[in-house]
């Protein structure tokens, strides 16, 4: 069995047991929501889940089945010096908006088109019930990493937050994060937003 195969079917595995065994804390607030939101809810998480997969084998650079603390650092650097746009080893709501990732090859033309088309046949658009956190934006990583909540997120303070969030994930104290590790720590956090946003829209229904 190749490396990626194992991986898959260590995934699945591991997703059906998440899927059908989540904390109960979080299944009983479940039952508070109706059948359509608890079905989106669980497909939300279970995509959500599926991005974890993807996300742990990208930052496995080596291919030997684990998260070492240096491809961890690296990634994180990757992500700060992104967002960091002005350079001045501080994040802020203030700050630019990275440019988007990818190059546009499309032409002029077809961009103009594109975004006419759109304009006029908008694609409607589900309200997402699971909101997570993502380094992907400076509203994520203020979330994840503005530990005195100043609004700001300092190269010190992130990598303070960044080295906490390892020794977290990393329970076996191994200095290296395996697959089911990572998977496992960030399910539960999952499952924690869930229980979070099934309070709130209770009590805006009430």
């Amino acid at each position: 069995m190749n490396k990626q195969h194992l991986y898959t079917t260590l995934f699945l595995a591991l997703s059906s047991a998440y899927l059908s065994a989540c904390s109960s804390q979080a299944g009983a607030d479940r039952l508070q929501l109706d059948e359509a939101q608890q079905q989106q809810l669980s497909a939300e998480r279970a995509g959500h889940l599926r991005q974890t997969h993807v996300r742990f084998n990208a930052l496995d650079k080596d291919e030997d089945g684990y998260i070492s603390r240096v491809e961890f650092s690296r990634s994180g650097d990757s992500a700060f010096s992104r967002m960091d746009t002005n350079k001045d080893g501080v994040l802020s709501a203030a700050d630019p908006k990275p440019a988007p990732r990818g190059e546009d090859t499309r032409s002029e033309q077809t961009r103009a088109e594109q975004s006419q088309q759109q304009a006029q046949n908008p694609p409607p658009r589900r309200e997402r019930l699971l909101q997570m956190p993502t380094t992907h934006s400076v509203a994520g990583m203020l979330a994840m990493y503005d530990s005195n909540k100043d609004g700001r997120v300092s190269r010190a303070e992130y990598e303070q937050g960044r080295a906490a969030q390892f020794a977290g994930v990393d329970t076996n104290r191994d200095g290296a994060l395996s697959y089911d590790e990572y998977v496992s720590e960030f399910a539960d956090r999952l499952d924690q937003q869930i229980s979070r946003t099934v309070t709130e829209r209770t009590a805006l229904s009430k």
